[in-house]
């Protein structure tokens, strides 16, 4: 778990303690061979320049006579939830509505090998029933100094030791599918904001700098590593959601960190963030999927006020699960959403119903 003060604001976030809609626009990738990623789609209509073609078909002498007034398009998400696999397909919300994403977390080594078990079991099992599989990589280790390329760091020291790409060569292979198959979406180091000794700014001091620089470094290369040994694999840097809340150009905090990793944003498959905060998640959501949004389809990788307040839950799913805002989400970019474990929904039938109905009536087809 961490707590986050921002400019007077206590901010958390956590590791697990244990009908039919338009087409949408598509982009294709190369993976770290070269070769041509299928398609990616949001499921959504997004945002974009009407070509010409668009606009001559929406004038009124291009319509038939007889034509009606298009129907309302419904917003549509990847409902996913956590927090593993196994788990997460018994959940009542997994049994009783289209969620068809499985979240499951990697904390670090000692996840290893009870994960390999999955690999000949289920894994296989999940990407048969159709589910997608969601991977959140995670790291809670102790903060210290560590060298760098760019000079001595101070940080979290797994993602970045000598060990880490061979762990996550080995996880690559555990949640492998096929290319064409349901997909493997990996939320690489989640709250990574926080793994350096000083939190959320890009020059809070050079070893926080040095750190972020050697990060963006290991989360290419775990892309590639992904692209290379998992061919249905997607790769994203996931933030903390509360990144968008303030700015500090000085120091590359706030808003403007989001400039200094612009680069390995672009390179991403999808992005990803958390909502985890205790006061109210519906802004922060719609902050950053309209800053991530500008650099591809947005996940919300995992979801639940970190104090578990019953509260709190409620009232972000009563906004969020509205028409009006999901249309909004959805066209800057938010193509699903995890939630991070059934805890809450299980601690009341009324929002056990609430959520239910919401992914039956938005989940995608």
């Amino acid at each position: 778990m961490v707590a986050v003060v921002v400019a007077g604001l206590s901010i958390s976030g956590c590791g697990r303690g244990h009908g039919q809609t338009p087409p949408a626009p598509t982009s294709q990738r190369v993976d770290a061979a070269g070769r041509a990623s299928a398609p990616f789609s949001t499921a959504n209509p997004t945002r974009s320049v009407p070509s010409t073609t668009d606009r001559a078909s929406t004038t009124p002498a291009a319509r038939p006579a007889t034509s009606r007034a298009p129907r309302p398009v419904v917003p549509r998400l990847l409902f996913g939830i956590g927090p593993e696999a196994n788990a997460a397909r018994a959940t009542p919300l997994a049994r009783q509505a289209p969620v068809r994403m499985l979240t499951s977390w990697y904390n670090g080594p000692g996840d290893l090998d009870w994960m390999a078990a999955w690999r000949g079991g289920e894994v296989p099992k999940a990407y048969a029933a159709g589910y997608h599989l969601h991977l959140i990589v995670y790291s809670a280790d102790p903060e210290g100094p560590m060298p760098t390329p760019y000079g001595e760091a101070c940080g979290r020291g797994y993602p970045l030791s000598d060990r880490f790409p061979d762990d996550m060569r080995r996880l690559a292979r555990i949640f492998a599918g096929r290319a064409g198959g349901p997909r493997l979406y990996v939320s690489l180091f989640t709250e990574f904001q926080t793994y350096p000794c000083r939190d959320n700014a890009w020059n809070a001091d050079r070893a926080a700098n040095a750190y972020y620089r050697a990060l963006k470094d290991r989360y290419r290369q775990t892309m590639a590593i992904f692209h290379q040994l998992a061919p249905n694999s997607r790769v994203s840097l996931s933030w903390g959601g509360w990144q968008a809340r303030w700015d500090d150009r000085a120091s590359g905090a706030g808003r403007s960190l989001f400039g200094h990793f612009a680069d390995v944003l672009r390179a991403s498959d999808f992005q990803s963030f958390q909502a985890m905060a205790t006061d109210g998640n519906s802004r922060d959501i719609q902050s950053m999927v309209r800053t991530l949004g500008a650099y591809g389809p947005v996940m919300l990788a995992h979801y639940k006020p970190d104090n578990g307040s019953g509260a709190t839950f409620e009232a972000d799913l009563r906004t969020i699960f509205t028409d009006r805002y999901l249309a909004e989400v959805t066209r800057d970019g938010l193509f699903a959403m995890s939630f991070m474990d059934g805890a809450n929904l299980a601690a009341s039938s009324e929002l056990q119903r609430l959520a239910r109905a919401a992914v039956r009536r938005y989940a995608r087809a």
